[in-house]
């Protein structure tokens, strides 16, 4: 038998056994909600983990650049090379920023945007960059990947386009590798050692491979370890810069080039920070190559007016095509680029003949005003008039933009263009060449 003593020692313990069970609850409540917050922040992390890697193995060049963000919207998690060309980094910058403002938020759910990327170089030359943009669910079921594929050229401190790989009547060589259209301005070009790849479409899934020695005709790559006949001594030009708001004229000269004069009219154009178009003859370029190079270094257009002047329009298919050919040939032995414009001897052109301009890739340009330079290139005071005549068609019209012809072959024509282009700088104007003009100003003809 208990005693009462007992008795109430053992009634006092049970009323603090049942006092201390609902502290022991709230513990493991608190406890059990501590925790489940702790595992939702610790999952939370979990489902970006995987986001906050990248692949080593395909970083030959550059270093790792990491931009992360989080907000209601997406989880950003974004892999991109820094390197020592700062074009480039600016290029890959807009790149990134564009796939960003494009990505448009849903309202049921968060997203994951990444990127991971691979870049090399390729003969010291040629920067290769592929970003790769993925766009994960937040329950990680469903994936849209983006892909952008490009190749910087050092050299030119430009990215390549198609037309910077190829040259000569490529299109041909593209027909027989199974591509009838194509853009000659894409970048979506991927340089390696033994060939260059060619992406026909802009998502990236067709494609074709152009060997270098295979194709060396075609091929207009200029370095020591690439099968071309490109020239490897040519420096990148310099352009100009034009300002869109100013009053623009392109100042073309034909015939050339000349041994002095298309020197002295360079000098000319450069004094005021211009440029001008040459529309060159071949066989005269054959005859002064080193002229032609520097024209193009300098920042001046090169375009052809066919190989020896020929009327074209009087020409039967296969001398139309030499006439054509030749010039382009002579050019890119000289300079390593090849003319993108071109200009009918007498303006004399048809259907014919414009079909034969466009498998060569050329557009055709005529003029706005025709000086007749050659009119007074033996009268005394043919400077003055070819002078005037310069200021007179860069007015015509609406006063801007227009395409003025004169020739670099006459004494009186460059006198006539130095003495021109001090009064229209005073007015001004700025000079540009041809492709600047359409660029920035258009052209009723031209567009």
């Amino acid at each position: 038998m208990y005693s009462k003593q007992s008795y109430n020692y053992g009634r006092h313990g049970s009323k603090r056994r049942l006092k201390s069970i609902p502290v022991i609850i709230t513990l493991l409540v608190v406890i059990l909600i501590l925790g489940g917050i702790y595992f939702l922040l610790f999952n939370e992390k979990n489902k970006y983990e995987d986001y906050n890697t990248y692949n080593e193995k395909n970083k030959q060049y550059g270093t790792v650049q990491h931009y992360e963000k989080e907000n209601d919207d997406f989880y950003i998690s974004l892999y991109y090379p820094k390197l020592k060309e700062k074009n480039l980094n600016k290029i890959i910058k807009e790149s990134y920023s564009t796939y960003l403002k494009s990505e448009k938020k849903r309202k049921d759910q968060k997203d994951i945007l990444y990127l991971d990327y691979s870049c090399k170089k390729i003969y010291k030359q040629y920067v290769v960059v592929e970003l790769d943009y993925k766009r994960i669910n937040e329950d990680e079921t469903k994936t849209k990947a983006t892909k952008s594929i490009m190749t910087y050229d050092c050299k030119t401190n430009q990215l390549l386009t198609l037309k910077d790989c190829l040259h000569g009547k490529y299109g041909d060589l593209l027909n027989t590798l199974g591509v009838s259209e194509y853009d000659k301005e894409s970048t979506s070009i991927k340089v390696d050692q033994d060939s260059f790849t060619y992406f026909t479409d802009q998502k990236l899934k067709n494609k074709i491979t152009v060997n270098y020695k295979e194709n060396k005709d075609y091929i207009k790559l200029a370095n020591k370890n690439i099968p071309s006949n490109a020239p490897l001594d040519v420096k990148a030009p310099k352009l100009m810069k034009v300002d869109p708001k100013k009053k623009m004229v392109a100042i073309t000269l034909d015939d050339g080039p000349h041994k002095t004069l298309t020197e002295r009219a360079m000098n000319a154009f450069e004094k005021y920070n211009g440029r001008g178009t040459f529309f060159e003859l071949g066989q005269n370029m054959n005859l002064y190559p080193d002229i032609v190079k520097s024209v193009y270094e300098r920042g001046h257009e090169i375009a052809s007016h066919t190989y020896q002047h020929a009327q074209l329009t009087k020409l039967d298919a296969t001398a139309l095509d030499e006439e054509i050919k030749k010039t382009q040939e002579a050019c890119f032995k000289a300079c390593g680029t090849e003319p993108t414009l071109i200009r009918p001897p007498y303006g004399a052109k048809n259907d014919t003949v414009k079909s034969a301009f466009y498998s060569y890739g050329l557009s055709m340009i005529l003029w706005d005003g025709d000086t007749e330079d050659w009119r007074y290139s033996k009268v005394t005071n043919g400077a003055q008039i070819v002078c005037d005549n310069i200021i007179r068609d860069a007015k015509s019209k609406t006063g801007d933009g227009n395409i003025v012809l004169i020739h670099d072959i006459h004494e009186n024509s460059v006198a006539g263009l130095e003495m021109a282009l001090d009064q229209l700088s005073k007015e001004g104007y700025q000079f540009v060449t041809v492709s600047d003009l359409l660029k920035y100003k258009g052209h009723s003809e031209y567009k």
